[in-house]
């Protein structure tokens, strides 16, 4: 039986995530910085798996165009294959009820199309990375618009970085929501505050778009609130396979 060997790579604000799937399924990953500087060592992933097996595909959802686009040179002159750019058709993966829909970030498109294929619709889609975003899907499959705040990691840094006498905070679940020291006042004030917020706005979204709407959580963060009762699915690797079901579908 013919194996369809692709690679799939989801390039954020911070992260680039790149992964080989067989047959739909996850073989392998891996996690690399956003930045010029490692578009090479990301090349050479994909290379690697290409000399193994040729690769059938491979599909790039870039939010950071400087990167995306040195991917795609490095990827023809050194493996003869032209990466697909998801960026250049994001616009017909599914109805965008936005005013700009060109504007929409790929990612943010991408997984609004796989919580649609994997969950079913309506859905809210919130991702926990270097921004915090919510997507919300009309039960007809619409991408209906969203809501953007600040990452965690980005609150936390901001909030050690403006206050003087406040220490370095790790990211992590605090063990008492009333803290007793300055350390877990942040961890606490971060954390269930951003639990308020999903909480708030999965509230907000489902006045709209129904009780029925099915929450999926991803994103780099997500893990650490899989447990908080906010999300129906939680699907860390959901931008990865929206990826994969978008080469499917093709």
């Amino acid at each position: 039986m013919n194996r369809s060997r692709i690679a799939v790579i989801d390039i954020g604000n911070t992260n680039t995530d790149i992964a080989l799937f067989e047959n739909a399924d996850v073989r392998r990953r891996d996690f690399l910085p956003s930045s010029p500087e490692y578009a090479e060592q990301v090349c050479r992933i994909a290379e690697q798996w290409h000399g193994e097996t040729p690769l059938e595909s491979i599909l790039i959802a870039s939010v950071v165009p400087a990167v995306g686009d040195l991917l795609v040179t490095l990827a023809e002159s050194r493996m003869g294959v032209q990466p697909v750019m998801v960026e250049d058709f994001k616009t017909q993966l599914l109805p965008l009820k936005v005013d700009r829909p060109e504007t929409v970030g790929v990612d943010r498109v991408v997984n609004a199309y796989a919580a649609v294929h994997l969950f079913g619709c309506p859905a809210i889609v919130v991702s926990l990375g270097t921004a915090t975003t919510f997507e919300a899907i009309s039960d007809q499959g619409e991408y209906l618009g969203g809501a953007i705040a600040p990452g965690v990691k980005i609150s936390l840094e901001a909030l050690t970085q403006r206050a003087a006498l406040l220490p370095p905070g790790k990211l992590e679940k605090p063990r008492h929501i009333i803290a007793k020291n300055t350390l877990e006042h942040m961890q606490s004030g971060i954390y269930y505050g951003t639990c308020s917020l999903m909480e708030g706005m999965v509230k907000r979204f489902r006045n709209l778009l129904g009780e029925t709407a099915r929450v999926i959580g991803t994103g780099g963060i997500s893990q650490l609130f899989a447990d908080e009762g906010i999300f129906d699915h939680h699907e860390p690797l959901l931008t990865l396979k929206g990826l994969e079901l978008i080469h499917r579908r093709r």
